[in-house]
């Protein structure tokens, strides 16, 4: 019976300090370094997603809370630039005509307490007269007349135009529209400056 031959890859002991012999011994000897290091980083990696995982979890509720609260301050914050932008508008208007602001007390000193103003329009520029759009109503028709007739002997109201009158039915009260035209020259109060 013949002999059976061995085949390994390994070399022999007489061949151990071959060349060839060395280098399969350094690629073996490194090659299980490579691995263990290789599965080391995966393994690690594979550990590590739990982490990440996690803390993306965490970070997209911190990030759906967040916007819920933005979202919840949103309706606040456009009433709080529409106040502000109010509030600036005022303050301009009081700060650049400070003689309109006389002319409307003077006016509100001619109307009836029991006259309620709906709407107020008023156009002032640069020209020598202010113009005012006034809609007001009453229960009494002897308010109108009163109103009219104080406009009417105030000398800072050069005319008043009464554009409609009406009683409603419903509620049974007046309104009345008016157009005024004022003076925009210095402020007289019974023909007195």
């Amino acid at each position: 019976m013949p002999a059976k031959k061995e085949l390994s890859l390994l070399p022999d002991s007489e061949n151990i300090n071959s060349n060839w012999g060395r280098a399969l011994r350094w690629l073996t000897t490194v090659g299980r370094f490579v691995i263990v290091v290789t599965e080391l980083v995966v393994v690690s990696a594979f550990l590590s997603r739990f982490y990440l995982d996690r803390k993306n979890a965490d970070l997209s509720e911190t990030l759906r809370q967040q916007k819920a609260i933005l979202e919840s301050t949103k309706e606040f914050e456009s009433e709080f630039d529409f106040l502000q932008a109010r509030i600036n508008y005022i303050k301009t208007f009081r700060s650049t005509d400070a003689q309109l602001t006389s002319k409307l007390s003077l006016l509100a000193s001619s109307i009836p307490p029991d006259v309620i103003v709906s709407a107020l329009n008023v156009t002032n520029g640069h020209v020598p007269k202010t113009q005012i759009h006034l809609i007001a109503y009453t229960l009494q028709q002897d308010s109108i007349i009163t109103m009219v007739t104080n406009m009417s002997l105030n000398p800072q109201i050069k005319s008043i135009e009464i554009a409609r009158i009406e009683k409603k039915t419903k509620d049974n009260k007046y309104v009345i529209e008016l157009n005024l035209i004022m003076d925009n020259g210095p402020l007289t109060t019974n023909g007195r400056t």
